[in-house]
């Protein structure tokens, strides 16, 4: 899958993600705008504007968890056959964290055989938590980047579901060094 990517260099592409953070018995909705940045081989950030603070955790798991093409770098990948996904076959893949003391225990993933679009991914943490994500894609380049994913997360202290609705790419373009920098 990583050699699929080698083309891309780089892209930059606006994101409104929108959703809802439940805290105990409250949902609290929220809505952000924001930027999705991404270096080869290894460097992704996404920066949000400001978000209600009871939805900040939810937005920092959102933009701490990597992209497609920093997940190979991220974990050691292992195709576990094939299975049919939303109707067609997908390459199965399990991947465990190369770094230790992970918070994660491992990353599922299910990847269009045909398109080699990422689908399906869940993330199981060693806590016990989850956060899934379905994609969608239009075809709009060569890489199948997604134009639209659904998030639900289930954490101890929280659990949420959202959107993100990603706008126009622009691939490989020169992205500065400073969209990398943590605030």
């Amino acid at each position: 899958m990583q050699s699929f990517w080698k083309n891309l260099k780089s892209y930059q592409v606006p994101l409104t993600l929108r959703g809802g953070v439940k805290v105990s018995f409250i949902t609290v909705p929220f809505e952000a705008q924001g930027t999705e940045y991404y270096r080869a081989p290894n460097l992704q950030a996404i920066h949000l504007d400001t978000a209600p603070t009871i939805a900040k955790s939810f937005q920092t798991t959102i933009a701490d968890m990597g992209s497609p093409q920093t997940w190979p770098l991220d974990y050691t990948m292992s195709l576990k056959g094939t299975q049919m996904n939303r109707g067609h076959l997908a390459y199965f893949v399990v991947g465990t964290p190369k770094k230790q003391g992970s918070t994660i225990k491992n990353v599922t993933m299910w990847v269009a055989a045909k398109t080699f679009a990422l689908e399906t991914v869940a993330f199981s943490y060693q806590n016990g938590s989850s956060l899934n994500l379905d994609f969608s894609h239009h075809g709009a380049s060569p890489y199948h980047l997604p134009t639209h994913v659904t998030v639900n997360a289930k954490f101890p202290s929280y659990s949420g579901s959202a959107q993100i609705i990603y706008g126009t790419y622009q691939i490989n373009v020169p992205i500065p060094d400073s969209a990398f920098k943590k605030d």
